[in-house]
C-alpha cells in the first residue's frame, strides 16, 4: 500500500471511531423515529381502548377503529360500521384522518389535535349531530 492510500484509510477510520459504535444512517434513523412516534401514537389510541386493525394493507395505510360505536348501516359503500382513525402513508403519517361511524366525511387533524377531540369523537355514536371541532 501506498503512503496515501495509508492515510486516506486512518482518516476514514478516524472518522467512523468519531461517530461512535451507535451511528446510523441518516434515513434509517429517520424511519427509526417514525417507528416510535407510531408506536407511542399506538399506544396511547390503545390505551383508551381503541383496537388496531390488521385488515388493511400497507399502502392504505394504518387504522384504528372505535369498537363502541361499531353499527349496522344501510349502505357500506357509502357509510362506515365504526369510527376509525386512519394515518397514511400519503401524508407521512403526520394527519390523522377520522371517519366518524354512519358516514363517510374525512375529518384530518394533526396528531395533536386529534387528542384534543378524541373524547368527541370517541362519543359519536350513529344518527347523532356530527360533533363541532373548533
Amino acid at each position: 500500500m501506498s503512503r496515501k492510500s495509508d492515510a486516506k484509510k486512518a482518516r476514514r477510520q478516524k472518522r467512523q471511531g468519531a461517530r461512535g459504535a451507535t451511528w446510523v444512517p441518516a434515513r434509517v434513523a429517520e424511519q427509526l423515529e417514525i417507528a416510535s412516534e407510531l408506536e407511542d401514537f399506538d399506544a396511547r389510541l390503545t390505551a383508551r381502548g381503541w383496537e388496531f386493525s390488521e385488515e388493511v394493507d400497507d399502502e392504505t395505510g394504518v387504522v384504528w377503529y372505535w369498537p363502541p360505536s361499531e353499527a349496522a348501516v344501510d349502505d357500506a359503500d357509502e357509510a362506515v360500521n365504526v369510527t376509525v382513525v386512519l394515518l397514511t402513508p400519503d401524508d407521512g403519517g403526520e394527519i390523522a384522518h377520522v371517519v366518524l361511524v354512519g358516514t363517510d366525511d374525512d375529518y384530518q387533524f394533526n396528531l395533536d389535535e386529534l387528542f384534543d377531540h378524541l373524547d368527541a369523537i370517541e362519543a359519536h355514536r350513529i344518527g347523532d349531530p356530527i360533533p363541532t371541532f373548533g
